[in-house]
């Protein structure tokens, strides 16, 4: 997966709400330049509307907005969140963090297809959930 840097994994304690979780998520992207802080703000607006549609299996999530709102360039970051993060409805929870920029409408579709081929391996997904590191995640994804 080409979409990825070492840099962009991290492994987190835990987060006061899905809001900073979001947040904490997306700040790689945003170091790296590859979205503006408006993507992260787009990210939660959509939530609060359309409900936790970043939640794309147990223990997943997908942060991700529209190209125009704010992506700059295709990146992935991964963050694991060793606490799971509720996003205030029972089918919503999650503790890994796949946050996606994707600066047109196809660049980033490889990435999502090896992303879900990763993650329908159900021992490769209780491996990931389980890192010691951010070295170790990384590792799963590269």
């Amino acid at each position: 997966m080409n979409l990825i840097k070492e840099s962009n994994v991290q492994i987190l304690e835990g987060v006061f709400d899905w809001k900073e979780a979001v947040c904490r998520s997306m700040a790689p992207l945003e170091k790296d330049g590859s979205v503006t802080e408006s993507y992260k703000e787009a990210i939660i607006e959509n939530i609060e509307n359309l409900g936790p549609y970043i939640c794309i299996a147990p223990h997943v999530a997908l942060p991700h907005a529209r190209p125009e709102q704010g992506a700059l360039k295709s990146q992935i970051a991964v963050t694991l969140f060793r606490k799971e993060i509720d996003f205030n409805r029972e089918d919503a929870k999650a503790n890994l963090f796949i946050s996606l920029a994707a600066a047109d409408s196809d660049s980033h579709l490889g990435a999502l297809v090896q992303i879900t081929d990763i993650l329908q391996d159900e021992e490769r997904t209780a491996k990931i959930l389980k890192a010691k590191d951010a070295a170790e995640l990384y590792h799963y994804f590269k």
